[in-house]
């Protein structure tokens, strides 16, 4: 419902108020008429011959077209009606496949890294293409474009934005919009070349990783690639570094190195770091890295390094292991279990047993999944033990009655006279195989006991 003061100031503002431009007004064409003099002067467009009381004009200057015209618009307060100075300009050059309007919040633009930027213009296009146009001036321009409500779609500048009738309104307004049509008209170097500058001199971390990454990428083979990779070894940003090791293999190596061993960065980039080396060294060189890096880091890159440590199986990692599976925190602890599942060594058993019993339910799944891989005959009775005096989940019991079958389905002859798991309604029992001796088999019978 409209506010009766609010409609009656507005009409009053319409009896009392002089007229400052309007379909009724001639001052606003005599001020359209002077201003696109101006214009060709200082500007040097060339306009075709109109009337002096046509509230628009057409013109050239090169190759770019350009259209001003005044519009008038009432807007929803049933305020007097408002007068917008568009222009549009087009040019043959201009990428057709690029467009940047205000952020609308839809998230699914193209990113630049510069996140002040990417926060306020929404901007679609071939991501190498755009990444390799918008260097840090554009940006800048095209931040000022849009909030005087400017655009570009389809290969055309557009901006429709309420004018005060001022002298150099509209010189103001073209003097911008003409800088970007010829700035993306001839953005002076090729895509390959621009994703290259951008890539080492940006002032921006993240469009210098945007844009090496769309380099390395896109043009894997140039001359452009290994020089930007080769400058970035020695960005500021980790994560530049880290590309450019990740891309320079060999010649990344001393890199990657620091990067594992620099407590004072991400610790998801140390994590990165620690992989690539995994993988690029041989294990007698990569695991004493590894090992260090259990002592250095915490959380993400420190389960990376146990991961990773599990992975190779590197033998002096085991005493360190252990000693994470019982003093770490839950999701280290888990991961210790799992490469110590992976070093096939049954004299982690005790300690696989003993973490079972942890009220952190992801270090026990990883210490029963560890003892299906290494543990012997004598782990099945505390895992069918566990399995009858806890209240666990579906998960967890299933996981454990394949742990049994997976040590059961290891020992010698058990094909032949063993017996396996079954499972038993309350008031039975569970039998599990012994080690396999003189006669024709053994039974071992674990008494139940009801949950409750």
């Amino acid at each position: 419902m409209i506010n009766l003061f609010v409609l009656l100031k507005n009409l009053l503002s319409i009896l009392f108020q002089p007229t400052t431009g309007g379909w009724e007004d001639p001052s606003s064409f005599q001020w359209f008429a002077a201003e696109l003099e101006q214009v060709s002067r200082e500007l040097g467009i060339e306009f075709a011959p109109r009337s002096r009381s046509s509230p628009s004009a057409s013109g050239t200057s090169g190759d770019l077209s350009v259209r001003v015209q005044l519009e008038w618009r009432s807007t929803a307060e049933l305020l007097p009606h408002r007068s917008l100075l568009c222009f549009f300009i087009g040019g043959p050059r201009i990428p057709q496949g690029l467009a940047f309007a205000a952020q609308g919040g839809s998230g699914d633009d193209v990113l630049t890294g510069d996140t002040a930027f990417d926060d306020m213009v929404e901007v679609r296009g071939e991501p190498s293409i755009l990444l390799a146009l918008l260097d840090r001036e554009i940006r800048q321009r095209v931040g000022a474009f849009v909030r005087g409500r400017g655009r570009l779609e389809a290969g055309q500048l557009s901006c429709c934005a309420p004018t005060d009738y001022s002298q150099g309104a509209i010189v103001r307004a073209l003097r911008l919009g003409l800088w970007l049509a010829r700035a993306l008209s001839a953005p002076g170097g090729g895509v390959c070349e621009r994703l290259a500058r951008n890539a080492k001199l940006d002032p921006h971390p993240g469009v210098r990783l945007l844009s090496l990454s769309q380099l390395l990428e896109q043009f894997p083979e140039t001359a452009e690639a290994r020089e930007a990779s080769q400058e970035d070894l020695k960005d500021p940003s980790p994560w530049v570094r880290l590309a450019a090791a990740r891309f320079l293999k060999e010649d990344g190596l001393a890199v990657l190195e620091h990067l594992a061993q620099d407590r004072s960065i991400p610790e998801s980039a140390a994590a990165e770091a620690l992989a690539l080396l995994a993988a690029r060294y041989p294990a007698a060189r990569a695991g004493p890295l590894l090992v260090t890096a259990l002592k250095t880091h915490s959380g993400e890159a420190r389960r990376q390094a146990v991961e990773e440590l599990g992975r190779i199986r590197f033998g002096l990692a085991r005493g360190p292991l252990m000693v994470l599976l019982e003093h770490a925190d839950p999701r280290t602890s888990a991961a210790a279990a799992a490469a110590l599942g992976a070093y096939g060594d049954v004299s982690v058993e005790p300690a696989l047993l003993k973490a079972m019993e942890s009220d952190a339910r992801e270090l026990r799944l990883a210490a029963v999944r560890a003892l299906g891989t290494v543990g012997s005959a004598g782990s099945v009775e505390p895992l069918l033990a566990f399995l009858a005096s806890r209240r666990l989940d579906v998960e967890t019991r299933l996981m454990i009655r394949n742990a049994i079958g997976a040590i059961q389905s290891r020992l010698a002859g058990a094909a032949a006279g063993q017996l396996s798991l079954a499972a038993t309604p309350p008031g039975g029992g569970w039998l599990s195989v012994a080690p396999p001796g003189p006669g024709p088999g053994q039974l071992s019978l674990v008494s139940y006991r009801k949950q409750g």
